[in-house]
């Protein structure tokens, strides 16, 4: 692609494709970033896979394993997914690109449109990570709402309070880019914990620190119609990356080598969460 009148020739291909989604969603006209999602009765389980750190416009990016996940995603009627943010790297004076990252911070917003637009029928919202906000603090202008546009879903600042309805079923989620660093696992739980202290979700759901973390919390809580006490649990979770380790920022400033690909957590009609978690095992 070689300018922009091609870019939005083949902006305008992607939107004509969009597929119908099979969920409804609501985003209330609130003080609060919470947006209702409603998906049908038919499905078996419910999976939520959201897409965090892609990075796209970076050497690093696992563009196969990227590519793997977004057909997966596309082609499972029971997945669900969101932007988490960091989907490009948008690094924005031109020293920082030139000669480091292959294509310049416009291609990767008109790239990264390209390849969600896959999955764009099964995205409940985007929000942006600290590598969208360089925009803003440079011009003021949000590349990530720009891609949200692109693809038609809802756009968060910052949070985004989840509902998802099924099967008699309020799942309550809190999701955010995360903030902040952490190199071992102990300050990297508690930074995933963070929000715990001021909302109680079934699952709160970051990502940023390029690891990947499934933290299961007990919590109780207060029946509103009977005032008696019961349990319950939390899932906090910490979505890898699409970033390889060797050759890049994260290997030159000695950071733990993370993992790459997605988290899952599945939805189940008696109200439990399960997080579907794999480590590589083969011995050579």
């Amino acid at each position: 692609m070689e300018n922009f009148e091609e870019y939005q020739t083949e902006l305008e291909a992607i939107q004509e494709t969009f597929k119908k989604r099979n969920f409804k969603r609501y985003k209330p006209l609130s003080e609060y970033p919470e947006l209702l999602v409603t998906i049908p009765d038919e499905l078996s389980t419910v999976e939520l896979a959201p897409l965090y750190d892609v990075h796209i416009g970076s050497r690093e990016l696992d563009e196969v394993l990227l590519d793997k996940h977004l057909d997966w995603i596309a082609r499972t009627p029971n997945v669900f997914s969101w932007l988490g943010g960091d989907a490009f790297e948008n690094k924005t004076s031109k020293e920082a690109y030139m000669g480091h990252d292959p294509i310049s911070p416009e291609e990767q917003i008109l790239r990264a449109t390209e390849k969600f637009a896959k999955v764009q029928h099964k995205l409940f919202f985007s929000i942006p990570g600290n590598h969208e906000d360089r925009t803003i603090k440079q011009a003021g202008t949000s590349s990530a709402k720009r891609l949200a546009d692109n693809l038609k879903v809802p756009f968060f600042n910052d949070y985004t309070m989840l509902t998802i309805k099924w099967r008699n079923n309020r799942f309550r989620g809190l999701c955010h880019h995360g903030a902040g660093g952490g190199q071992t696992p102990g300050s990297q739980r508690n930074a995933a914990r963070k929000e715990l202290v001021w909302y109680h979700p079934d699952f709160l759901w970051t990502g940023h620190l390029h690891q990947a973390l499934t933290d299961p919390v007990k919590m109780f809580a207060i029946d509103q119609k009977t005032d008696r006490v019961y349990e319950k649990d939390a899932l906090v979770l910490i979505s890898p990356s699409y970033v390889k380790y060797f050759n890049g920022y994260s290997a030159k400033g000695r950071m733990t080598p993370g993992q790459r690909g997605l988290s899952v957590v599945i939805l189940n009609d008696d109200g439990r969460l399960d997080a579907n978690i794999h480590a590589r095992g083969k011995r050579l």
